[in-house]
């Protein structure tokens, strides 16, 4: 080689090496840009997501009192959840749980490809076979299937897992 295509060579090679250079800067100062966030931002941010997500009311059966912060808790800043149950009681409440929170899946027509819809002995019969515990143990921590997702006691953290259990022996008295 010739010391002239050494010097070409040399040149290119800076050239290409300064580039790479140039665009890890840029892309660093664009990450850093792009990325920064506070950590007062990030607490807001995350307790606008729990606001947005908290449950709108409560499951009562019969007898049971009405918690004072559910009846104070403001759902939006003009919308208040009210003193009544989410669903009318019945006296049974796994009928009760199930009315307001499982039917909102399990009785749509349109989610049936998604959910076994109550009654469907044909979609509750290998879920049954299982055994009851694994019914309830699904409901009340969630559940990822062939269907779909259970979410953990029907997307409502407030529902205790005796409620979960009676709209779980709810649903199966449904099919047999």
């Amino acid at each position: 080689m010739s010391q002239e295509q050494d010097q070409v060579f040399f040149r290119n090679f800076s050239l290409v090496v300064a580039g790479i250079a140039g665009m890890m800067v840029l892309f660093y100062v664009a990450a850093n840009f792009a990325g920064s966030s506070s950590d007062y931002e990030a607490e807001a941010r995350s307790q606008r997501v729990a606001e947005i997500t908290k449950p709108v009311g409560t499951v009562v059966a019969d007898g049971e009192e009405v918690m004072e912060e559910a009846m104070t808790t403001e759902v939006n800043d003009s919308v208040a959840v009210s003193e009544a149950p989410v669903a009318e009681a019945s006296g049974n409440i796994g009928e009760t749980t199930y009315n307001a929170v499982c039917k909102n899946c399990h009785s749509m027509p349109a989610m049936a490809a998604m959910f076994p819809q109550t009654g469907d002995a044909a979609a509750w019969g290998p879920r049954i076979e299982k055994g009851i515990d694994t019914l309830y143990q699904h409901a009340i921590e969630g559940f990822v299937g062939d269907l779909g997702m259970m979410p953990a006691k029907g997307g409502n953290a407030a529902l205790s897992d005796e409620e979960v259990k009676a709209a779980v022996d709810y649903i199966v008295s449904a099919v047999q």
